[in-house]
């Protein structure tokens, strides 16, 4: 780390215990300077500075809007100064209440101070600047609130001539208690008008393609086809290695929406299925306890706990392969899951595992709001009817 990311983590940092004292001087100072307020789309990300922050990040371009609405509830409000910088920005999370972000210039030196919408210092990130163009950013978290990032993060940025070349990160957080340091680089490519072609991440974990100019390189199509036959061949074979001589009714790939890839993997227990049935007698209860992997007794107590990236490389490759900031990226990746389940669900599994005669192969999301329709997708109707006819469905 250079001396100068060393010295904004240090002004970060001391700026950070200023949060909860000075918002009402601030406030004033940057309201003052605000010459024209505009309204945003939710997300906009307007008052960023970081370089290629909507490529790096899947976010769409900013939409402003052509006038105020009458109750804010998810826009935003961003306040310009005279040089066209923003100096205040409002993210409302329903009437009257809003995150906030005042900023500050100092020279080539721009400081950003944030607060929840209950007013919790939330962090302080530093913008330095030379010659017009951004050099770092440095964003330091407060401590103390509950569910929200903890730590630091740093940015340095190479240039070849007007544009970045590569990004150098670093980081050191904390979220609900897990601890997540990196070192990574991005490296940005262009063709010779200086279109974007594509932005690649080179950390500990090998490559990653993080943005691909759309009509460049292999179609999405082609990209999660490769994942999909990863997923096919790598689970009979685990399950086979290490499921055990218990029947199981279930393997359930188990994911985020946000990011489905890779899934987790999740056994359902035939005797744990038969202790719901008995102990259980409301229907939308026991429902969502069979086919929710947070239950799973094999789940919770980490009998199953295939880190499947780690396991099978090309199927990391693979992964990686695909820029999650892709146009629906994530919900490709969803569908990706399910063809991989219904393939799964066609095999022979009573000669792969200790199965029950009912045994069903199923995407399914954390919170379970897909549960029916992925069911649909990848179990046959004959064994839905089943299932339903025990109530399980």
């Amino acid at each position: 780390m250079d001396e100068v990311i060393e010295a904004d983590l240090r002004r970060a940092r001391g700026a950070v215990e200023e949060l909860a004292t000075r918002r009402t001087e601030l406030r004033r100072r940057c309201e003052g300077a605000v010459i024209e307020w505009r309204w945003a789309r939710e997300g906009s990300g307007l008052q960023c500075p970081v370089p290629l922050y909507r490529q790096r990040y899947g976010q769409p371009s900013p939409r402003l809007l052509d006038e105020e609405p009458a109750v804010p509830e998810d826009e935003e409000q961003h306040g310009f100064d005279a040089a066209g910088d923003i100096v205040v920005t409002r993210e409302y999370v329903g009437p009257g209440s809003f995150r906030e972000e005042l900023r500050v210039r100092c020279g080539d030196i721009v400081t950003g101070y944030r607060w929840a919408e209950g007013g919790e210092p939330l962090e302080i990130n530093v913008a330095r600047f030379a010659g017009g163009k951004i050099r770092s950013y440095v964003t330091v978290w407060a401590e103390g609130l509950d569910d929200a990032l903890q730590g630091w993060s740093a940015e340095s940025y190479e240039y070849d001539g007007d544009l970045v070349s590569e990004i150098q990160e670093l980081s050191d957080t904390t979220f609900r208690d897990e601890r997540f340091e990196t070192a990574t680089r991005i490296r940005a490519s262009y063709d010779p008008r200086g279109k974007l072609l594509d932005l690649r991440e080179h950390g500990d974990s090998g490559e990653k393609v993080l943005f691909r100019a759309r009509g460049t390189g292999p179609s999405m199509t082609t990209l999660q086809r490769r994942v999909e036959d990863r997923l096919v061949e790598t689970l009979p074979e685990l399950v086979r290695a290490r499921a055990g001589a218990e029947p199981i009714y279930c393997l359930g790939l188990h994911y985020q929406l946000e990011w489905p890839l890779p899934p987790r993997v999740a056994l359902g227990l035939e005797r744990d299925r038969q202790a719901w049935v008995s102990d259980i007698d409301d229907a939308e209860t026991l429902r969502r306890m069979v086919w929710n992997p947070a239950e799973f007794s094999t789940y919770r107590n980490g009998t199953v706990s295939w880190e499947l990236a780690d396991i099978d490389p090309e199927l990391a490759r693979a992964i990686r392969a695909i820029p999650e900031s892709a146009d629906a990226a994530a919900e490709h990746a969803e569908v990706t899951l399910n063809r991989a389940a219904r393939r799964l669900q066609r095999l022979d599994w009573h000669s792969i595992a200790s199965v029950t005669d009912d045994f069903v192969v199923f995407a399914v999301d954390l919170e379970l709001i897909h549960l029916e329709e992925n069911f649909r997708y990848s179990v046959p109707a004959v064994l839905r009817r089943r299932l339903y006819s025990r109530g399980l469905i």
